[in-house]
């Protein structure tokens, strides 16, 4: 090989490696804006909670005058998130799905359906929305469940420090039942990940048989 080949190849050889590393940069810097969406996504998800429970606590007030407001700066923001207006970057009642009239103009009445079993805040719809929204985003992905489902329980912390104390229990079984939902799913995926390691091992299994049969075979 002449001396100018040789370079040739050098040069080509740092070509291929400066590729390789930007190909890799790339690569890892796409990672790291997947995992800022996932963390951005999981605290959408909590903020929803969050302000799903404490339209039920407003409603729920609203139905019965049971729960006394301190009106403190944080209250002050979820009643105007709750007469329409946008909060915590732009956020508003038809981003979570609401297409309603301001809930803080609701009557009595109008205020009950709302929180019923089939209403728009009730335990059924709300858990399931929630549980929804993680299940869009997270892909299956069994880490992005269990930190979703901490985003989620982090939610409903949240609304009982807003109202500094203990919320109407349908707060709490809307809880329980969003978490239930979350926790079947992480349990049917982890299931099947463990069928899916089993039929592995046993594929590796038959094929170390297959291998020993031809081996005593030629022998």
């Amino acid at each position: 090989m002449t001396i100018n080949n040789y370079t040739n190849v050098q040069n080509q050889e740092i070509e291929i490696k400066n590729e390789v590393s930007k190909t890799n940069e790339n690569i890892s810097e796409k990672r790291v804006e997947k995992e800022l969406s996932v963390e951005e996504k999981i605290q959408k998800s909590a903020v929803e909670v969050s302000l799903s429970m404490n339209a039920q606590v407003i409603l729920f007030t609203m139905e019965t005058q049971d729960l006394t407001m301190h009106n403190s700066e944080a209250q002050k923001s979820i009643l105007d998130f709750l007469s329409g207006k946008e909060v915590d970057n732009q956020l508003s009642l038809s981003d979570i799905g609401y297409e309603g009239k301001p809930i803080t103009e609701l009557s009595q009445d109008e205020a009950k359906k709302l929180i019923s079993t089939e209403g728009f805040f009730g335990i059924s719809e709300t858990s399931q929305r929630v549980a929804d929204f993680v299940f869009a985003f997270s892909d299956d992905d069994l880490s992005i469940l269990h930190k979703s489902r901490q985003g989620i329980v982090k939610g409903f912390e949240e609304t009982e420090n807003i109202w500094g104390e203990k919320l109407p229990n349908i707060s709490y079984e809307t809880q329980a039942q969003t978490l239930k939902i979350i926790d079947a799913k992480i349990e049917e995926l982890q299931e099947n990940k463990k069928l899916e390691l089993e039929n592995y091992e046993k594929k590796q299994a038959e094929k170390k048989e297959e291998t020993k049969e031809i081996n005593d075979k030629i022998e």
